[in-house]
């Protein structure tokens, strides 16, 4: 595989650095500056943080220790008094999420969400670094992907507005060298914290299953009893069963008032055609079908397919996710990455596919005046783009198996 011209042109590089140098002091001048902050409407601007509010309120409860209040509407509208929110913004992960939290909560608002904004950003270095030894194209040129993936879109708006995207694209992407390296435990503990997204963990290890990795599957279920254990001096034994009671009404909720951001299946069908629409019927089988593809190239894994098969795994939890927003699409860099590193493509055509979806990311702008993200057809058309390349007649090989 050999390199364009163009990308080893070292003042590339050197741009690249810029751009990302640049987004990094625009994050601090906001910080600095404040702007948005307090409550929304009277101070004017963009509420600063995006969604961090919710993050923030979730770990400001869990640093005081009231767990039982965690998901209490009233407490968490209290806690963002004054964090340009109007109304509230819902917090719905496992209480071990809200833990994690309780440190950046203790830092104050405002550096907490800058230090949230770091540690998001160096999720995502962290992401390319751990595919870089498996696509060349990354190694050879990183600050130029890494610039290109922190400015797509859906991962750009993930990351300045508070949310997580970049350290699920992260454990995604270990969980892929994980099974390059035949490395089970690295493996396993990443599929194992993806259950912080217990949407995208679960089908995760579930995959990794019918592909008989054992040993990781044993790994990561090791790290859900052990999380478990220590959420139950918060919770009790029962707080799984606490926790989905709590929550499911809100997801219910939330999937009515953010529908025109949803790209999940499901979610883009409602918001094109209403929840009581007969539509859903055929959502279903979408999924179901999709579902099914995922079983089939899981049982059938050979390692020539691996980087194609984490592709398109990762498009398809986006698709089959009953909650996924148009920032979690941000995930779809392990796509482009997935192309560049597959043997079956020629660089040239991969480059240009990434940077069509480069590109097209920004359609979710019109996702307010059609009341859906035209961003959902794009996981769909990707999903549909991946799936002859990720296809494999050969049995898997008993090396893979035994090892990872």
């Amino acid at each position: 595989m050999t390199t364009s011209p163009t990308l080893a042109r070292p003042r590339v590089d050197r741009l690249a650095k810029a751009v990302l140098l640049a987004l990094g002091l625009a994050v601090a001048l906001a910080v600095i500056a404040g702007a948005g902050l307090g409550t929304s409407g009277a101070e004017g601007g963009a509420r600063l943080g995006g969604d961090y509010p919710a993050f923030h309120a979730a770990g400001s409860i869990a640093a005081a220790g009231d767990f039982d209040e965690l998901y209490d509407a009233d407490r968490q509208t209290a806690e963002q008094v004054g964090l340009g929110v109007d109304g509230y913004l819902a917090f719905a992960y496992p209480p071990h999420v809200a833990v994690a939290y309780a440190p950046l909560a203790l830092m104050g608002f405002r550096l907490g969400y800058l230090v949230h904004t770091m540690l998001m950003a160096a999720a995502l270095l962290g992401a390319l670094a751990a595919i870089r030894s498996m696509v060349p194209v990354v190694a050879e040129h990183f600050w130029v992907c890494a610039a290109a993936a922190c400015t797509f879109h859906p991962l750009f708006t993930a990351i300045g507005g508070g949310q997580n995207t970049a350290l699920t694209l992260l454990l995604l992407a270990l969980v892929w060298r994980g099974l390059h390296d035949e490395s089970p435990v690295l493996t396993g503990v990443a599929a194992g914290l993806l259950l912080f997204r217990p949407q995208y963990g679960i089908p995760m290890i579930g995959l990794l299953g019918l592909a008989r990795h054992w040993r990781p599957v044993g790994v990561a279920a090791g790290v859900g009893a052990l999380t478990w254990a220590l959420t139950v001096p918060l919770l009790g034994l029962n707080w799984v069963t606490v926790w989905v009671e709590q929550v499911l009404p809100f997801s219910q909720r939330d999937a009515e008032v953010n529908a025109a951001n949803s790209i999940s299946v499901m979610g883009f069908v409602d918001a094109v055609f209403g929840t009581e629409s007969m539509t859903r019927a055929g959502a279903v089988l979408v999924v179901i079908a999709i579902i099914g593809v995922l079983s089939v190239l899981w049982v059938r894994a050979n390692p020539e397919t691996l980087a194609m098969r984490m592709g398109l795994t990762a498009v398809g939890l986006l698709l089959i996710s009953p909650h996924t927003m148009f920032y979690d699409a941000g995930v779809l860099v392990l796509v482009a990455a997935a192309l560049l590193a597959a043997p079956v493509n020629e660089l040239r055509p991969a480059l240009l596919f990434g940077a069509a979806l480069w590109v097209l990311g920004f359609v979710h702008v019109f996702a307010v005046p059609l009341g859906a993200t035209p961003l959902a057809v794009v996981v769909l058309g990707t999903f549909l783009v991946l799936l002859p390349g990720s296809i494999s007649t050969a049995p898997p090989t008993k090396g893979l198996v035994s090892h990872a």
